[in-house]
Order: structure tokens, then C-alpha cells, then sequence
């Protein structure tokens, strides 16, 4: 294609990749990643694939998306962001979170809440449990969840750490500092972002806030599923969904609002989850058998954006979309 068949895309295109749809498109395509994601791990995990050979799938798939990250750091802002979320995607399902299921199985130390409160089930309740034991009591919390939730200080430890450098642009970051009178100095003149770490590594870090935020909630040790701190908090996500979704869909640059996106994408999934905790529906990216169709759509749809987003048109000057 050539420079001016690129800076005069068609009308059509040129409607696709403006605010507000380029937004909308760039948040649809997160929220639906995360669908696609539960697919997969449902897949890995409970269609009866021998365990060693899913792990084996997980570390080869994480590699991949390791791969991706890697090579997007020499792409353009588009190209670059497309392969950081996609291959942090990766890294987050396949190695993040099957190595979570790996080290909860192997020290599977489930909470569970009595009458004398919460208490730990140990391996051979869960197989009680599993086996039909009615006198087991259901755990609220897997031990995935527990050492997930353990890993909360050094999420926070860290996102303290990138709040000092002077060259993060993150919002949220960029908010805090603003709130508190932070300065770390002025940034670096002329610094070029490497968009794919960008991408990969808010992905990363609002996964693993907002799943933190979730389990603290739940834990019956601290408010509980049905504690009125659990409902204040979901309609304090709400509340910042909105603010940011009305921010996402003013987005006019394609690399820029899927990185939005992501962390919009992020906050929001917080909601269907809290939902699905509180059982108001099932999900049909779970229980895919029982939704074939929404569950075709999803990987389609998913699959569909993902193109569209690698053609976007891009100015070979700036490395921007059109």
C-alpha cells in the first residue's frame, strides 16, 4: 500500500477508526478477550485434558505471547500495542493464571466459612467434598484464590514503585500524583514509549488490582459476599466504569484507545464477576456448552476485532493510526 493510499483511507475506514466507534470497537475487543480467556482456561482445565499436558499448552502458549511482547517493542505505537495486549493476554491466561491453578492444587488450602467462622479445608476435605461428603463445608475461596490474595502487598508494593518513575503516563498514576502533590520530576525529553511493554504491562497490573480488590471484598475474614461494604464497592466500580467508558469512547487514535481500553476493560469486568458471585446469571463463557452459539459469537467476534485492529491504517511517519 502505498504513503498516499494510507493517509486517504475510505470512508467507511475513516468512520471505524473515529471517535466515538474506534473507542467502542477498541473496548468491545478487550471485554471480549477476557470471555475468550475464561473459554480457554475452562477448556484447559475441566474438558478432562490430562493435567500435565494442559500445563505443557499453558507454558508453550505463554511463550508465545512472551514472543509477541518481545517483538512488538520494535513496532509502531498500533502495531506495538496490538502485540502487548495480545501477548500479555497470553502471558496473563496461560502462565498467570494456569500457574496459580498449579500452585493451588498442589497446596490446596481452601477457605471455607462454619459456624465457628472461616476455616481451612485441606486436601483430603476437598476430595470429601468432591466425593459427595455433605458434611464438608463449600469453600468461598480455592487455594488459587488464597495465594493470589496473598500477593496483594507486592501488587501494591510495585505499583508504588512505577508511580516513581517520572516517565509513566498511566492515568490512574497520573491522578494519584496529582491528588497528593507528587512530583518525580520532570519527564524525559523526547523518550519514546516501548508500546508493547506499555500494553502487556497494564494488563498485568489492572488484572491483578482489580482481582485483589475482588477477593478482599468476598473474604467472609474481612466483609463477606453479602456485606454492605461488598455492595458499596461494586457501586463505586460502577460509578468509576462510567467515568471512564465516557472517557474511552473520545479516543480518536487507535493505539492509544486500546490501551484505554484496557484499563477500562479491566475495571469494568469487576461487575459481570461480582454478578455471577451474587448469581444473578450464568455465564455462557463458562458453561460454553450449555451457550454454544454466545459462545461461538464470542471467539468470532474476538477473533474478528483482533484483524481489524492489525489492519488498521497507520501513518508511516508517526506510527499512528490515520
Amino acid at each position: 500500500m502505498t504513503v498516499a493510499a494510507i493517509e486517504s483511507p475510505s470512508n467507511a475506514k475513516s468512520r471505524i477508526y473515529s471517535a466515538p466507534y474506534l473507542g467502542l470497537l477498541a473496548l468491545v475487543w478487550i471485554v471480549l478477550e477476557k470471555m475468550t480467556a475464561h473459554i480457554f482456561l475452562v477448556t484447559l482445565i475441566y474438558a478432562g485434558i490430562p493435567m500435565m499436558i494442559s500445563y505443557a499448552v499453558a507454558f508453550v502458549i505463554g511463550l508465545l505471547g512472551m514472543v509477541l511482547v518481545w517483538k512488538g517493542l520494535e513496532q509502531n505505537e498500533v502495531r506495538g500495542t496490538w502485540m502487548g495486549f495480545v501477548g500479555g493476554s497470553l502471558i496473563w491466561v496461560f502462565w498467570f493464571e494456569m500457574y496459580l491453578h498449579f500452585i493451588g492444587g498442589e497446596n490446596n488450602f481452601a477457605l471455607a466459612m462454619t459456624e465457628a467462622g472461616p476455616q481451612y479445608l485441606v486436601k483430603d476435605d476437598l476430595a470429601a467434598l468432591f466425593s459427595g461428603d455433605k458434611s464438608i463445608p463449600r469453600p468461598y475461596f480455592m487455594g488459587e484464590h488464597v495465594f493470589l490474595q496473598s500477593s496483594t502487598l507486592f501488587c501494591f508494593m510495585l505499583m508504588i514503585y512505577m508511580g516513581l518513575n517520572k516517565d509513566i503516563r498511566c492515568r490512574l498514576i497520573l491522578w494519584v500524583r496529582k491528588l497528593f502533590g507528587l512530583r518525580p520530576g520532570k519527564p524525559t525529553t523526547g523518550y519514546k514509549p516501548q508500546y508493547a511493554r506499555v500494553a502487556a504491562t497494564e494488563l498485568f497490573f489492572v488484572n491483578w488490582f482489580m482481582y485483589t480488590l475482588m477477593l478482599a471484598v468476598n473474604d467472609e475474614r474481612i466483609f463477606g459476599l453479602h456485606h454492605v461494604a461488598n455492595y458499596v464497592a461494586f457501586g463505586a466500580v460502577a460509578v468509576w466504569s462510567a467515568i471512564i467508558v465516557a472517557k474511552q469512547f473520545k479516543q480518536k487514535e487507535a493505539g492509544l484507545a486500546i490501551r484505554y481500553a484496557i484499563a477500562v476493560g479491566g475495571v469494568m469486568w469487576y461487575l459481570p464477576e461480582q454478578a455471577v458471585l451474587w448469581e444473578v446469571f450464568r455465564e455462557p463463557w463458562v458453561y460454553y456448552l450449555e451457550f454454544p452459539v454466545t459462545a461461538t459469537t464470542i471467539l468470532l467476534s474476538y477473533f474478528g476485532l483482533m484483524y481489524v485492529f492489525w489492519k488498521t491504517p497507520v501513518n508511516p511517519e508517526t506510527g499512528k493510526s490515520i
